[in-house]
């Protein structure tokens, strides 16, 4: 029901789209290693902030009904993968875990190399010059913003 993709993208879910589960441009088709509940789980995460797993079965309650130990199974493999940061809270009833990303950039980061990972493998390097043609459609304003960015990380 929730498998790897190996090539293709991940749909979300026509209920997910109304729903804003996958923040952003870069979500709206989220790859990288993460099967379909996991990116769920993460757009759940990164619209709520931070983020218990019973907040994220509320979040997401409406349109998969899952169950608690589903979700919080679920948060603990993005944790593993160091897509989620936690910190333990201790309240009434025990202690749980609150999941927040930890850093936008380096997931967004991962995103794009998961997608371009999978289109050499499955196009070989000839892809690249499609990507190249996608570029030269991105607005100059952005290229020149997305240059700078570029530049100030390669100084570091």
């Amino acid at each position: 029901m929730f498998d790897r993709c190996s090539f293709k993208l991940s749909e979300p879910r026509s209920s997910d789209i109304n729903r804003s589960l996958y923040s952003g441009a870069l979500f709206d088709k989220l790859v990288m290693e993460l099967g379909d509940l996991e990116a769920a789980v993460l757009g759940s995460v990164l619209r709520l902030n931070r983020a218990s797993a019973r907040q994220v079965v509320k979040d997401l309650e409406p349109s998969r009904g899952l169950a608690y130990s589903t979700i919080s199974t679920t948060l603990d493999r993005l944790y593993k993968k160091g897509v989620l940061g936690r910190d333990e809270e201790v309240g009434r009833g025990g202690s749980r875990y609150i999941y927040m990303i930890r850093s936008e950039e380096k997931v967004k980061g991962r995103v794009v190399k998961g997608v371009v990972d999978r289109l050499l493998a499955a196009f070989g390097p000839s892809v690249l010059s499609t990507l190249n043609d996608y570029v030269d459609e991105i607005p100059k304003e952005e290229l020149k913003r997305l240059e700078e960015k570029i530049q100030r990380g390669t100084k570091r």
